[in-house]
């Protein structure tokens, strides 16, 4: 298993109804594509996190990077997992956060930007981060 996550900016002129078409296309394509993740909307930022084998998610990566509702995608981490670990969603999708979750999110989105190596403490805490913001 694989898992990709990655931080993004929305473009200016990003309206909801884009939310539900993004979600819509990452559902369909996910699910035939063995992909499973959690994708979190910010106010002005996304953060995703993709798994399955590497050849897919850097596919279905690929296709995300050529959507012009967001840019300055950056790549958080990259690794090689045992087991899944958002089994069962083809893409979940936090939104609506309360403020105290936006404001968590944001400071370890700008902590995990300063630095060019991560631990694995930092890599199970950006994915706790990211399972605790997911409703299901």
């Amino acid at each position: 298993m694989y898992q990709l996550i990655y931080v993004s900016d929305k473009i200016a002129t990003f309206k909801p109804s884009d939310m539900d078409e993004i979600l819509y296309k990452a559902q369909k394509n996910n699910a035939k594509h063995g992909i499973t993740g959690l994708l979190v909307e910010l106010p002005e930022h996304f953060i995703q996190i993709l798994e399955g084998t590497q050849g897919n998610v850097e596919f279905t990566f690929n296709l995300i990077c050529e959507d012009t509702r967001h840019k300055n995608i950056r790549v958080l981490l990259t690794e090689k997992t045992r087991a899944r670990e958002m089994e069962g969603w083809d893409m979940g999708l936090s939104s609506d956060l309360e403020q105290s979750q936006i404001d968590d999110a944001l400071l370890i989105l700008n902590n995990f930007s300063e630095k060019q190596n991560f631990s694995d403490i930092h890599r199970q805490s950006l994915k706790l981060l990211l399972k605790s913001l997911c409703h299901e």
